[in-house]
């Protein structure tokens, strides 16, 4: 029984927390969950249980994210409305941005350097993310440094799921 046990262990271990290759990151990813320290520095859900959004990683070097919060409310006419500040707050909730991408996988971290986001600022700026795999289709993503360069000591944190055909 103990044998059984120690190989029912091991399996769980490799399925669960095995090391994988800095490569794996690789593909198109669905968010699961975001989640942001409240004031005692516990995380909580960002946009609610279901938050939308994509990552993808290329073999080229090249990723693209978009994040939105599901709830926001439909805009209907004012989407094309001049001036824009009627429809400025329904675009909160939401982060896009595309680039290239550099994995240091010493330091498990992959940083995304913008070169076209929803907020000019952060053209230029490298979003340092710490990265861990909880399995062989999860990622989890953690915030190191945010657009301004800014160190994150307890940051955000998105959970990914690999999108398989």
């Amino acid at each position: 029984m103990r044998n059984i046990t120690l190989i029912f262990l091991a399996a769980l271990l490799a399925t669960t927390a095995s090391p994988q290759k800095p490569d794996a990151i690789i593909g198109t990813w669905r968010l699961v969950s975001f989640s942001s320290p409240d004031s005692t520095g516990q995380q909580r859900p960002v946009w609610g249980e279901h938050p939308a959004g994509l990552i993808i990683y290329t073999s080229d070097g090249h990723v693209s994210a978009q994040l939105y919060d599901p709830r926001r409310p439909r805009l209907g006419d004012i989407a094309n409305a001049i001036p824009s500040t009627t429809a400025q707050a329904s675009y909160v909730g939401l982060y896009t941005y595309f680039g290239t991408f550099s994995v240091d996988g010493g330091a498990h971290t992959v940083s995304h350097h913008v070169e076209g986001a929803m907020a000019p600022d952060w053209v230029g700026s490298a979003l340092v993310r710490a990265y861990r795999f909880l399995g062989p289709d999860r990622l989890e993503l953690r915030v190191v440094t945010d657009a301004a360069g800014r160190t994150r000591e307890n940051g955000s944190i998105l959970v990914w799921e690999r999108v398989r055909g």
